[in-house]
């Protein structure tokens, strides 16, 4: 990506809220707010490294 001097990772402490499911995506969904959902944590990393190697 440009504009971006260093090395892009999936922090690993918000996961679970973007998995069905979970606490943590409840809680949001609870609280009004929007939960972007994928079917699976190997979905959401497939995803994840294609934002990061294309923007």
């Amino acid at each position: 990506m440009s504009g971006i001097n260093r090395q892009i990772t999936l922090d690993s402490r918000h996961i679970a809220k973007h998995l069905p499911d979970t606490p943590q995506m409840r809680r949001l969904l609870n609280k009004g707010r929007a939960a972007h959902i994928f079917n699976n944590e190997a979905t959401m990393n497939q995803v994840a490294q294609a934002i990061i190697e294309e923007g």
